[in-house]
């Protein structure tokens, strides 16, 4: 997972460079659980490759990790009413699905075992498709499970002429989260009252933002920001919260990102460790907003790019007759949502990964008013797993 929150971080600090003034949004969880997919039917330097980025040392880790992860989803479940595709919905409202899907070309049918692998770790059927002449009948094929799996918050993920004809595979995940505030933290909506919300370039925007009488919260204030954590209401197996990172800076927020470069960034413990204080002023601005990004190119920027299989044999305990292609491109592609309001949180996340035969490689005062921009997480607090995180820079954007 810190592989993946490394390429969350260095999302966010490129959109900043850019000056884009866009929100940012995506889910190290769902980038794992795409890439462990792979991982699981690779060979060979490919195989080493990727494994080194992941910090694994064997596809049985991988394996290992990967059935942790479904055992906490499991874990989630409360009461008795089942969800689709393997998530549940709790008394207490909290629903945690995680579902992965695959389109395979007839061209390059999977390996029985590697088949196996999908159905028994990632319950994931594979489904026998045409890239090579009904490429957009997938494209339908694809979105409308993607829309299905995000409850409609994820529409045409893909886009007509996308999908190139030579695809070997599809592998898709699709991560949805909806929780309500811990009862003693819920916002009260007659409170809610537009604020300023300073913006990166010195303007400022009027935005609504949300309190409570209580102001009792876990706090802590590091060198040049401040961390609080709000829980949502869970059973005492898991404990799930969101965690707003506020620079001290109005335009503070490039060089927070900058910290979180180095070492165990924004997972370093320390900023976990929190204290129950009464605070003096306690605002946070409601925010929803999409985005989407090009998963692989970041991996690219970090330098720890698979992007190009120069051995297709690195993929025989994946797909047959993958000795046919010269090479693959691996590419990468994640649509996030998440919408924050008085009652709860609710955020969804599709990656989709693909598998594109090719025939010529290309180049290469105790107080936390977050009225400014600043980074956000949801984290599984036991475990650690980040499910989500992001960068509000303009809460008035829904992008």
């Amino acid at each position: 997972m810190e592989f993946c929150t490394r390429v969350a971080n260095e999302l966010m600090l490129k959109e900043i460079q850019k000056g884009s003034g866009k929100n940012v949004l995506s889910s190290p969880l769902s980038i794992n659980a795409v890439l462990n997919m792979v991982v699981t039917g690779t060979t060979g330097d490919t195989l080493k490759l990727m494994l080194g980025f992941l910090g694994s040392e064997s596809v049985d880790e991988i394996k290992s990790k990967s059935t942790r992860i479904a055992a906490l989803l499991r874990e989630c479940r409360q009461s008795s009413k089942r969800d689709y595709g393997g998530g549940f919905i709790r008394d207490d409202g909290l629903i945690l699905t995680m579902i992965s899907g695959a389109w395979v070309d007839q061209r390059f049918p999977l390996v029985p075992e590697y088949e196996e692998v999908l159905k028994g770790i990632f319950k994931s059927e594979a489904n026998n498709v045409d890239f090579k002449t009904k490429a957009d009948q997938v494209v339908d094929e694809i979105n409308s499970w993607a829309n299905i799996a995000s409850r409609g918050l994820i529409k045409n993920i893909l886009q007509y002429g996308s999908v190139p004809t030579e695809t070997t595979l599809i592998l898709a995940n699709v991560l949805y989260f909806q929780g309500f505030w811990h009862g003693g933290r819920k916002f009260d909506e007659q409170m809610t009252e537009n604020r300023k919300f300073y913006l990166l370039n010195g303007d400022n925007v009027s935005v609504p933002f949300m309190t409570n009488n209580s102001k009792y919260c876990h706090y802590g204030s590091f060198d040049g920001f401040k961390v609080l954590e709000i829980p949502y209401v869970s059973d005492q197996a898991n404990k799930f919260a969101m965690y707003f990172f506020l620079p001290d800076e109005r335009d503070g927020l490039q060089t927070l990102l900058g910290k979180f470069q180095s070492g165990s960034g924004f997972l370093n413990e320390e900023y976990f460790k929190l204290t129950h204080v009464r605070l003096g002023e306690f605002w946070i601005p409601k925010f929803k907003f999409s985005f989407d990004f090009d998963v692989s190119g970041i991996m690219d920027d970090i330098g720890e790019s698979s992007s190009i299989i120069k051995n297709p044999r690195d993929l025989s305990e994946m797909v047959h007759n993958s000795e046919d292609v010269p090479f693959f491109i691996l590419k990468m592609f994640q649509k996030a949502y998440i919408e924050v309001d008085e009652r709860g949180t609710k955020a969804v996340a599709t990656t989709l990964l693909s598998l594109v035969g090719g025939g010529e490689i290309p180049p290469q005062n105790l107080s936390f008013v977050a009225d400014h921009p600043f980074v956000f997480m949801i984290r599984e607090v036991r475990s650690g797993l980040v499910l989500f995180t992001g960068a509000v820079i303009n809460p008035i954007r829904e992008d």
